[in-house]
């Protein structure tokens, strides 16, 4: 190169360099400046307004706290609740945690791990908005001036918590209401909370971290200055199962969704651990399960770890309830009883072809006349007992082909023995021999006698249900249709409900086939958030014209079966379709979806900057421009 070209190539290169500079400078100086927009409350609707036309503007979120009727809360109270209009500025450093009473040291410890979530919360909102600054007065001195009525340097927020009873762990018949008082005076602003059980106490704080937003105005935190809230479930049971066993789910994706969960106040989670495809769980007693049917060794779930969980879960008000699927659903880890003295514990394990032997490869079934299976299952029972100490089981129950029983001549010679195989349905009362003795293997390893859950299914069909099955001792969880005459005779037959109907509550559904090449799974309808959200228990059961019965319906899950779905991907088909099925089964309110929808947009983005990966409803304009989105 000769040196006027070097020269030259050196000035370009210093120019090129120096203008990467200037535009840099020039994107930093252009991002400073504040927006010119501002929003007004006319009409209960938050109306995006220049800055320089109005001293009365707000930011978006000060606006949507103070414009509604019920503020930005998800899901709404149940009892009266009254806001002010007014808001008071703070940081997060102000936040006291002034009192934590109650009559148990163990309920104080849940308490100050609750506060500690909530005062993080505070913290995380602040640390959020203070990234996203943009505030320069220079602009525009309305919309700093705007700001000025609730702007305060030195603002002390203090939080009182007083819990009456020593209950835990969750049950089904916990109290979890609360009363939430706000009161401000001069700089000092403090929330009141007062409950039964700690689970109550917890909501609240749920609910007050919804009373504060941060102001980009301000650049401060903001919290309704004066506020009453009573508040309740309509439902006890409120929940979601998660299917561990198609495709294994870390523990740290477990954990976050226990923590969406809990921002939606939904109680439980159904945790489905095993299934044909694998068992996961690492039984102490009976250890050769995971050996056997774990997908790795690196995919298990270590007792511990499961207690942690547990905990974990708990703190958030969160109870876990385990599953065993069984008599059908079963298959690997449970091939090794030939080789060690206890005969065949399954059948048909793998049978071809399998979709005329079971629901989905590989198949497999107990074989109800080995007793030696009843051992093995009474010391699983026991081995889950001890990490999730929970007030019910759920003992599956579901897709029972009876084909491989039908096959088996050891098994036809049993029922000869026994004189069944004269009974009209021969291989249904073994289907009820096996359930009543793994049930009674249950309660001895349990030590005590609670709640079982089972799926719908031929087994509580009208015409023999409480021949084979109590209706003081099981809780049938429904999944067929929302409008299936099933529901009706299962209500009539007075059992306790729990729903789960797949129309609208599988969140599965809409997928490709994984099997063959269809369009669509079984169930090929994605339901929306509106769906679910108008999806009342209440409704479903009246909509038979029968009396409703409160104590019947325990309230609902959304059940998300992972054949398709691993990994973080997961928490997009999560939410924010299970805030729809909070608010449904926390309030079961007589409104329609659209009076929800822009309140459900804030719980998405509060869910996000919590680091929930919730998908978008809509695009991001729509939520700063009220009702401009619905047809």
């Amino acid at each position: 190169m000769t040196e006027p070209s070097r020269r030259t190539y050196c000035l370009l290169k210093w120019l090129f360099v120096l203008n990467i500079i200037w535009l840099a400078s020039a994107q930093s100086t252009f991002f400073e400046i504040s927006s010119p927009w501002v929003w007004t409350c006319k009409e209960k609707k938050c109306l995006r307004t220049r800055a320089s036309e109005t001293t009365q503007g707000q930011s978006n979120a000060v606006c949507k706290l103070t414009c509604y009727d019920s503020a930005t809360l998800w899901p709404l109270p149940t009892g009266e609740t009254t806001l002010s209009k007014d808001v008071s500025a703070f940081f997060a450093n102000d936040v006291r945690i002034a009192k934590l009473t109650s009559n148990s040291t163990k309920t104080e410890d849940m308490l100050k791990e609750a506060a500690a979530i909530f005062s993080e919360h505070i913290k995380q909102m602040e640390n959020n908005g203070l990234g996203g600054s943009t505030r320069d007065c220079s602009v525009s001195a309305n919309t700093c001036a705007s700001a000025a009525p609730y702007s305060s340097s030195e603002h002390l927020f203090n939080v009182e918590v007083i819990v009456t009873q020593n209950i835990a762990p969750l049950a089904l018949d916990t109290d979890e209401s609360y009363t939430l008082d706000v009161k401000t005076t001069n700089s000092v602003t403090t929330a009141y909370i007062v409950a039964e059980t700690f689970f109550g106490a917890r909501h609240a704080m749920e609910t007050l971290s919804q009373l504060i937003t941060w102001d980009e105005l301000s650049n401060s935190l903001v919290v309704i200055q004066n506020a009453h809230i009573e508040d309740s479930p309509v439902f006890p049971h409120r929940g979601f199962a998660v299917d561990t066993a198609r495709n294994y789910m870390e523990i740290s994706l477990i954990k976050r969704i226990i923590d969406g969960l809990s921002y939606n106040k939904l109680n439980v989670l159904h945790w489905h651990m095993s299934d044909s495809n694998s068992f996961p769980f690492v039984s102490t007693r009976e250890p050769l399960m995971a050996i056997y049917g774990a997908p790795s060794a690196r995919k298990v779930y270590r007792p511990a770890e499961v207690q942690e969980l547990v905990h974990y879960a708990q703190v958030r008000g969160v109870k876990i309830i385990p599953e065993l699927d069984a008599p059908s659903h079963v298959g690997a880890g449970w091939d090794w009883g030939p080789l060690y003295g206890m005969g065949d514990l399954i059948i048909c394990l793998d049978k071809q072809p399998w979709d005329e032997y079971c629901a989905q490869p590989p198949c497999g079934i107990f074989d109800p006349t080995n007793d030696k299976i009843y051992t093995v299952l009474k010391n699983i029972y026991k081995d889950m007992d001890d990490v999730f100490q929970s007030d019910m089981f759920h003992m599956g129950g579901d897709e029972v082909n009876m084909r491989c029983w039908n096959e088996s001549e050891s098994i036809k010679k049993w029922l000869v023995d026994k004189g069944w195989n004269k009974d009209p349905n021969p291989y249904l009362k073994l289907w009820s021999y096996f359930q009543n003795q793994s049930l009674a293997k249950l309660d001895e390893a349990h030590g005590r006698t609670q709640p079982v859950i089972i799926w719908n299914s031929d087994l509580t069909a009208k015409e023999h249900a409480k021949d084979y099955l109590d209706p003081n001792r099981y809780i049938i969880q429904y999944w067929n249709t929302w409008n299936n005459s099933i529901l009706k005779d299962l209500y009539e037959d007075g059992y306790k409900l729990i729903i789960s109907n797949y129309d609208a509550l599988y969140l599965d559904c809409g997928y490709g086939s994984w099997v063959g090449n269809g369009l669509n799974n079984w169930c090929p309808q994605y339901t929306g958030w509106k769906l679910i959200y108008e999806n009342s228990p209440r409704v479903m059961i009246q909509n038979f014209s029968l009396p409703y019965n409160k104590d019947q319906i325990l309230g609902g899950e959304a059940a998300l079966w992972a054949e398709q779905s691993q990994g973080g991907a997961i928490e997009g088909k999560l939410w924010p379709r299970l805030s729809a099925l909070a608010e449904r089964l926390w309030t079961d309110p007589d409104t329609k979806w659209f009076a929800a929808e822009t309140r459900l947009h804030i719980q998405r983005e509060r869910m996000v900057e919590r680091g929930i990966t919730a998908d978008a409803l809509q695009p991001e304009w729509c939520v700063q421009n009220d009702g401009s989105c619905i047809l």
